[in-house]
């Protein structure tokens, strides 16, 4: 068996802009194809255009391909062809298993019918049998979360809702290809975590997945290539990092101010103010003021060799240091305990807006903190070329025992609505806690306990 499960060769498909042009042309092509005339499907007639042009690709069985692009670019049409929504008006694409397939929201929902019976209705469109369908009821239902609201009518659901119940449906058919266009964005934190994680147990199973996302943090994570789309046509594929800085450079353009040509023969090294004391002063000025001459964080004992980046590198996270306790790069922390991370940045280009950011998140992918510099009101000062820059960040891990993973953001702020990422270093640092007080759950929240009678 060929481990090719989806090849696509110069696909193509046009729409009209207008509702009167696909009417007439809708009605000619059908009288056209009763007469077995050909119906000119390769040709742009008045009022049409071309929403998807000569795209080409393969993906092997247990991979994942993220295709990503501005809106309007094709996205969504790619998977409706590769679910047989829409045929191919050029080309050729060839599908080899079980297709399931998560486009719209609700989706083959019917809202007069409850969630019970749309399960049923959904997975038989889907390809189960109701055998199989009455064997996996019971995990599908635990999967979406509904609980109480299974034997509602569907059309009293939120969209949250709507989306795990359709993505359970979905993943519970076995596909060998399944196909996830943007619907994540609806859900919560826990559904998203839940939802990736299924993705991996895909990947390990052999099961092939193509996800269409405007966030780039899951395409660089569990992407094994992608594809970048514009105005239809397949402008770039290659590594999901590569493929994504490209993209995220295109969205809002640079700030190409000149700058004297002395600022770039000379590096400049500047920090916070630090007040330390003693040895550790002595270490902290030698970590900040020693100029890396390439990334020194690989040979730091907390860091993390399955950690990934991207961005379009105009600033570069070059060094970490990690402080807790007096000890400098510490295999267990206590949690409740304070924790000091450096952060060196060596800027291959002036920057005036730069922003930095932390996130702390379990090695399940669950996200316990995140924040940056402009959520806490840090008026940074514009850098220039060839600065090296130390950051602070000081932190109390009120967390449970276990690992975690530190990830460490530099970007550009100066479009103030949406960050465009010059490095971004995910699961750089790992960290183990041990609880010093005993509690349940993922944070501790310091709760006091008093009889007041």
């Amino acid at each position: 068996m060929s481990d090719v499960v989806i090849k696509v060769e110069g696909a193509s498909k046009k729409y009209c802009r207008t509702i009167k042009h696909t009417m007439l042309y809708g009605a000619t092509d059908l009288t056209r194809s009763f007469f077995g005339l050909n119906h000119h499907g390769e040709e742009l007639r008045n009022g049409e255009f071309w929403a998807v042009s000569n795209v080409s690709f393969q993906l092997k069985r247990g991979q994942c391909l993220g295709i990503i692009g501005p809106n309007g670019s094709g996205k969504s049409t790619i998977l409706k062809m590769l679910n047989g929504i829409f045929m191919p008006d050029k080309g050729r694409i060839e599908i080899n298993g079980r297709v399931g397939a998560l486009i719209e929201v609700g989706a083959g929902f019917h809202p007069l019918l409850t969630g019970r019976e749309n399960i049923y209705v959904n997975g038989s469109i889907l390809g189960m049998m109701k055998s199989e369908i009455d064997k996996k009821f019971n995990e599908i239902v635990e999967f979406a979360g509904i609980g109480n609201f299974i034997d509602s009518p569907v059309k009293h659901y939120s969209s949250g809702m709507h989306v795990r119940l359709g993505f359970a449906i979905a993943v519970h058919c076995d596909p060998d290809i399944l196909l996830v266009d943007e619907v994540l964005a609806v859900g919560d934190a826990n559904f998203r975590n839940k939802c990736f994680k299924k993705f991996l147990e895909f990947k390990s199973a052999g099961t092939s997945v193509i996800m269409v996302t405007h966030d780039m943090e899951p395409i660089v994570r569990y992407c094994d290539q992608a594809i970048l789309l514009q105005h239809g046509i397949a402008t770039l594929t290659g590594k999901p990092s590569e493929i994504t800085s490209q993209y995220v450079s295109t969205i809002r353009p640079r700030n190409n101010k000149e700058h004297p040509p002395d600022e770039d023969k000379k590096t400049v090294i500047s920090s916070f103010e630090i007040f330390e004391s003693g040895d550790k002063k002595t270490m902290l000025e030698e970590f900040i003021q020693q100029v890396p001459l390439k990334d020194s964080c690989v040979l730091r004992k907390n860091y993390n060799s399955k950690e990934h980046s991207w961005g379009d590198k105009r600033g570069e996270i070059v060094d970490f240091l990690l402080l807790s306790n007096d000890f400098y790069y510490p295999e267990t922390v206590n949690s409740n305990d304070w924790i000091d991370i450096y952060m060196k940045v060596k800027f291959n280009e002036a920057v005036e807006y730069p922003v930095y950011g932390l996130k702390l998140r379990t090695i399940d992918g669950l996200v316990i903190y995140a924040t940056k510099s402009t959520f806490k009101n840090v008026i940074i000062r514009p850098t220039k070329k060839s600065e090296i820059v130390v950051l602070k960040f000081s932190l109390k891990l009120s967390v449970a025992a276990g690992e975690y993973f530190i990830s460490l953001a530099i970007a550009d702020g100066q479009f103030g609505t949406e960050d465009i990422p010059l490095d971004r270093r995910y699961d750089l640092i790992h960290l183990n806690v041990q609880n010093v007080d005993l509690f349940d759950g993922m944070v501790d929240l310091e709760c006091y306990i008093k009889e007041c009678s």
